[in-house]
Parts: structure tokens; C-alpha cells; sequence
């Protein structure tokens, strides 16, 4: 069955797939698209290959900003349906593309994964990348657009700028989304906080974020993300200091009371882990917490 995704127009040839997960259209010449993103899984193919047939183009190139399986999780199908696509993808990101698996394993801290891992929320059909990319101004299929470098949710993401209209990934989420998820999944919080500027600073009109509607308030939607990853750190940082030698899962349990997360699943309590160790990487890193080994345990105490 196809995802059912609704068609935004954004500007004059470039149209968002609007869904839980967020793709993007660009027109090129000839009846021609450039793809931003696949979606989550072959359901979300079909439903982009719908939305082209609807729009009666043709695709070419996919580029893809980041490799988190509800990214690029469309493209096997599509290249099934449409084989002379060529996939564009971040240095990195291009590896995890080609070979899912190590999504998983980073979670589960390089060991083999456990198998609620390896679904397909985490990990997609594996897919070709044919040509790796990094920030530039580029021509695909006739169209010109630049890359933008807005690593941190993913560690070489990038978004893509096309005309007044910023593809902007999972640099930025939606309100809905940040409410739902109090934690935004990070790899890099500093990395986050720096993409956040750089988001700011682009240009645009109008900006669609990975997950969430379109917006033209671009400054609006930088700080309620800046103010939510910022609270997500202040909330480690509290939990650090007040276990007062507390392990990550401590950190991460005691977050987890105070902004209130889900974690009734092997999936996102990894994810939730993750991002938890990366806020914890950046505190150490700023100074405000410090790492000791003791008795065998990674103890976690505020630097004063």
C-alpha cells in the first residue's frame, strides 16, 4: 500500500511529500525530478512514485541528506522502478546507505545487534550511492542548488537549498515533533547547535523541516529547536549533578523522569541513549561535567 503523503507547492518547481516523514520535489528540465530523501520504507516509495505520476515527472537523482533509515528507506523501491536514478549522499552518511547495518551496530555500541535493532525504523534496504558529496554549490540534472553542512542530528547531514526554498532535513524538527519527542535525537550536540546557526543564516523563504509542516517563519522554528536541544543538555547536566557519580543509563534514567520519555521499547531506549551520551560528550567537552573510571563503572560528575 502506498504512504499517503500530501503534495505542498513551495515555490515554482519544488514541491514537499508531507508526511511523518518529510521527501521533497525538484523539477528539472525535461519532465525530469531531482528527489530529496526517500522516506521511511518501500510504502513511502510508492507513495512518492504516486506523487511524481501526479506531478508527470520522471525521476533522476536522489540526493540524500542523511543516512537514518526514515530517509532513505524508499530508495530500493524506487530504483526498482526507476533504475538509471543516480544517489547522491554525504561522505559517511554514503557508507551507512550501502551498508544499513552499521546503523545498528553503532547503537548497540559496535556488537552485533540485538534484532529489535534491525527494523526497518533503524535499519533500511541497503542502497546504492554514486556519487559522494560534501557542501557546494552543485548542478544535478539541470538543476542548480546548493548543499548546506548542517551536521549534528546526523554526522555529515546536509540540507539542500534550492531558489528562496531550504530543505533543511532533520537540522530543525516541527513544534508537533519536538513535543512528542522532548529529547531531539542528536549525534553531535554541538555539531546541532552550530547547524542551528547556520539554518538562521540561510536566506530562505520558506523551509521544510525532516519532520513537521512547512514553514516561512525560519527564525521561529531555529529557536524553538535552539531552546529545545539547550533544555535537553541543561537536563543532563542537572541529572549529572545530582547522582553525583551516576553511569550513562543513570543519566539517562533520571532524563528520561524529567522530560518525560518513552523508552517501552529496545529501540528508543538506544536512541534515547545515544543522544543522552551525546549531551554528555559536549558537557564534558564545555567543561561543565568531568568522566572517571572507578570500581570497573564510567562515573559521570559536574566539574565543580
Amino acid at each position: 500500500m502506498a504512504r499517503a503523503l500530501s503534495v505542498v507547492e513551495l515555490a515554482e518547481g519544488v514541491h514537499g511529500l508531507v508526511a511523518g516523514v518529510n521527501c521533497a520535489v525538484i523539477e528539472a528540465p525535461d519532465k525530469t525530478a531531482v528527489l530529496v530523501d526517500s522516506g521511511q520504507d518501500a510504502d513511502h516509495g510508492k507513495g512518492v512514485k504516486r506523487a511524481l505520476a501526479a506531478l508527470g515527472l520522471t525521476p533522476t537523482a536522489i540526493i540524500c541528506t542523511h543516512s537514518h533509515a526514515d530517509h532513505f528507506g524508499g530508495n530500493a523501491y524506487l530504483l526498482r522502478q526507476f533504475p538509471d536514478i543516480e544517489v547522491f549522499a554525504p561522505e559517511v552518511e554514503a557508507d551507512v546507505i550501502r551498508a544499513p547495518e552499521l546503523e545498528p551496530i553503532a547503537l548497540f555500541h559496535g556488537a552485533a545487534p540485538l534484532p529489535e535493532l534491525r527494523s526497518s525504523w533503524l535499519m533500511a534496504p541497503a542502497s546504492p550511492v554514486h556519487r559522494e558529496v560534501e557542501a557546494g554549490a552543485y548542478t544535478v540534472a539541470g538543476v542548480p542548488l546548493e548543499l548546506i553542512d548542517v551536521r549534528g542530528h546526523a554526522h555529515r547531514q546536509l540540507a539542500v537549498k534550492v531558489g528562496d526554498v531550504l530543505l533543511a532535513a532533520d537540522a530543525v524538527f516541527g513544534s508537533e515533533t519536538l513535543t512528542r519527542y522532548p529529547l531531539p535525537f542528536g549525534q553531535d550536540v554541538a555539531g546541532q547547535l552550530s547547524a542551528h546557526d547556520t539554518v538562521a543564516a540561510v536566506d530562505a523563504r520558506v523551509l521544510l523541516p525532516g519532520h513537521g509542516a512547512p514553514t516561512v517563519d525560519v527564525q521561529g522554528i531555529v529557536e524553538e529547536n535552539r531552546r529545545a536541544v539547550t533544555a535537553a543538555n541543561d537536563a543532563v547536566a542537572d541529572a549529572v549533578s545530582a547522582l553525583r557519580g551516576g553511569g550513562t543509563e543513570d543519566v539517562l534514567a533520571a532524563c528520561g523522569g524529567t522530560l518525560g520519555l518513552e523508552m517501552n521499547d529496545l529501540a528508543r531506549y538506544h536512541l534515547n541513549f545515544c543522544t543522552v551520551s551525546a549531551h554528555l560528550g559536549y558537557l564534558r567537552a564545555t567543561g561543565r561535567i568531568v568522566a572517571e573510571l572507578s570500581g570497573g563503572r564510567l562515573a559521570w560528575r559536574s566539574a565543580s
